[in-house]
């Protein structure tokens, strides 16, 4: 019985620590992305990536220090 427990929180753990992994990129790459799509239209080179990226590091943090509850 004890075996079967400690399996089941190893496996919430890892499945814990994979969506709070996927957050966590997925936001930086949304962020860079975007910037780089925004840069293209508006012909402001490193400007929108910069400041996305910035904006998609700030949601990281808060996303890390919520502890990756939505």
């Amino acid at each position: 019985m004890e075996q079967m427990n400690n399996k089941e929180k190893l496996f919430k753990d890892l499945l814990y620590a994979l969506t709070l992994s996927g957050k966590i990129f997925g936001t930086l790459i949304a962020g860079v992305i975007l910037g780089l799509y925004l840069d293209s239209i508006l012909l402001t080179k490193p400007l929108m990536t910069l400041v996305f990226l910035v904006l998609a590091f700030i949601e990281v943090m808060r996303t890390l220090l919520k502890g990756g509850k939505s």
